[in-house]
């Protein structure tokens, strides 16, 4: 038996090194392209099949019974909750993120520098990140509020009021539109500091990354601290503060207290699977659209350093 030469067939091909590195990058993202199709692409075109059918859990197992539109009609015009919920949460989100950004920056620019204790202090920063990635923060909301799961879609859920102070400022004069503002923001300072551990640690990543020489040059020409942030820091870190935004609208549109996210848990608890992931995706192409929208306005006045 006559055997076949394999390198005849198929001739061993030297590689460039350009050629390698392109070869060891695609085997490299190779693992995460295999859970994208998997764990999201399949889902999400199976989520979208789901929302133009009407399910049932028949003897065969599960019957879909094609209903076109229906789902969608129901959820913008029937649905007395979720438009409501929607722009309660995009109403929250456009606040709540710049107070999450801007204290994330603040604290980030305190631990940068050199002084005692300072490992100490980065750690109670990050360890709350640590704490409410499980299920005690689950745990916290559940029974340190004690509410149930029908107040809290009707609420946002934050685990410290301060119903005195609405009182003390509505006597002072302070306007009640005001005032309720300015408690909400004190109610959800807890939640705010929790969300803002990843977020510190980028921008602390992007602080240390600044060359020194830009401000030795600065010192030279006599500038303040305060021009150095303005003209040197922030549009340094301002790459790095357009991730921690849009991070941090990912994260709190998926946050466990939002109260889409509540409508589309206690839909599929209820057996209602094609109407929670219509809930879902059309959640999904909103947060996506705000998402495009913030990366359109913010993109143009990032600085690049090349």
């Amino acid at each position: 038996m006559q055997r076949t030469n394999l390198f005849k067939i198929f001739p061993k091909r030297k590689l460039t090194l350009r050629q390698k590195e392109a070869l060891y990058g695609r085997l490299f993202i190779l693992p995460w392209l295999i859970g994208l199709v998997i764990f999201f692409i399949i889902p999400f075109i199976n989520s979208i099949y789901y929302t133009f059918h009407k399910i049932r859990l028949g003897d065969s197992g599960l019957e879909f019974e094609f209903i076109g539109w229906e789902n969608y009609i129901y959820a913008f015009t029937k649905d007395p909750d979720y438009l409501k919920n929607l722009t309660s949460s995009i109403t929250n989100m456009l606040y709540e993120v710049p107070i999450v950004i801007i204290f994330s920056v603040f604290v980030a620019y305190l631990l940068k520098d050199d002084f005692k204790g300072r490992t100490f202090a980065r750690t109670i920063f990050f360890f709350p990140v640590i704490i409410a990635s499980g299920v005690v923060i689950t745990v916290l909301k559940e029974n340190v509020l004690g509410s149930n799961t029908s107040s809290m879609v009707a609420s946002s859920t934050t685990i410290f009021k301060a119903e005195n102070l609405r009182a003390v400022m509505i006597n002072a004069g302070v306007p009640r539109w005001f005032s309720m503002y300015i408690v909400d923001i004190v109610n959800k300072i807890f939640d705010l500091t929790w969300r803002s551990g990843v977020q510190i640690l980028l921008i602390l990543a992007a602080l240390h990354n600044i060359p020194k020489s830009f401000y030795e040059v600065a010192i030279i020409e006599g500038a303040t601290e305060w021009e150095k942030f303005w003209k040197i820091t922030f549009p340094m870190i301002s790459p790095t503060i357009l991730v921690a935004v849009i991070y941090s609208i990912i994260d709190y549109f998926t946050d466990y207290g939002n109260q889409v996210m509540r409508m589309v848990v206690n839909q599929a608890n209820n057996g209602k699977f094609e109407y929670s992931t219509t809930l879902a995706i059309t959640y999904f192409l909103v947060v996506m659209i705000i998402i495009l929208i913030v990366n359109r306005i913010i993109g143009k006045r990032v600085v690049y350093l090349t």
